[in-house]
């Protein structure tokens, strides 16, 4: 069941907050889709990176470009963040991983039960944390056809996974990233199993991906899920 919390409009983007249930756990989230438009519009999901949250100024600013082209978007609060703001554990693993796939999973029911959604044109975008926790979901998510990853390295878990990926994969990586070191990144790149997979890289840090990165994987995403 899902508490649909606030209705709001900014620049010409509807706003709602909900709270959605995954078993004992409530899953924070928000759907945008274009003001004064009934649908049904495609869907993107929207992952967040780590110290980021639903509302943080980076998810507005997808979920403008998302709407500003006819797309709904989404983003729940991962673990530790947001509403769920808390002690981050020292060591974290498939537990948590599995947890916020199953919240991504509620979520999306939720989500293409209303008329706004078209169920049939799903994406996800979500890099660094929002690929830690997102890439799993998608690999078991016949409903996701096409997703954004990178900014992550090669885990036994993402690997594996990798290899279950069947929808269009855009992979981003910062050639010179300080978290995950090169090889490792396109390791996991190499293991993705998709047909279609694309690996976008430039220059510079983790957090240093440029306006370009951005326009590619938004560009990416609304030309798979068009009609």
């Amino acid at each position: 069941m899902t508490e649909w919390r606030s209705d709001t409009t900014l620049d010409g983007m509807r706003q709602r907050v909900f709270t959605a249930s995954a078993g004992t756990r409530d899953v924070p989230g928000v759907l945008w889709t274009p003001e004064g438009v009934d649908g049904p519009l495609p869907l993107v999901l929207i992952g967040h990176g780590g110290a980021g949250h639903k509302l943080d100024d980076s998810r507005l600013d997808l979920a403008g470009r998302y709407v500003e082209a006819g797309v709904a978007a989404a983003a729940i609060d991962g673990p530790w963040h947001g509403e769920r703001a808390g002690a981050r554990p020292e060591g974290w693993g498939d537990a948590e991983t599995d947890a916020m796939l199953l919240d991504w999973r509620v979520t999306l029911d939720e989500l293409v039960a209303q008329p706004e959604v078209d169920a049939g044109r799903i994406g996800y975008g979500g890099v660094s944390m929002g690929t830690i926790f997102g890439l799993p979901f998608v690999a078991s998510e016949p409903r996701i056809r096409a997703a954004v990853l990178g900014l992550a390295g090669a885990t036994p878990r993402l690997v594996r996974e990798a290899g279950r990926l069947g929808c269009p994969v855009l992979f981003l990586m910062q050639w010179d990233d300080e978290l995950f070191d090169r090889p490792s990144v396109l390791a996991l790149f190499e293991a993705i199993a998709s047909s279609d997979r694309r690996l976008l890289a430039f220059p510079g840090g983790h957090a240093e991906a440029p306006e370009a990165a951005r326009e590619a994987s938004t560009r990416f995403l609304i030309e798979a899920l068009s009609p």
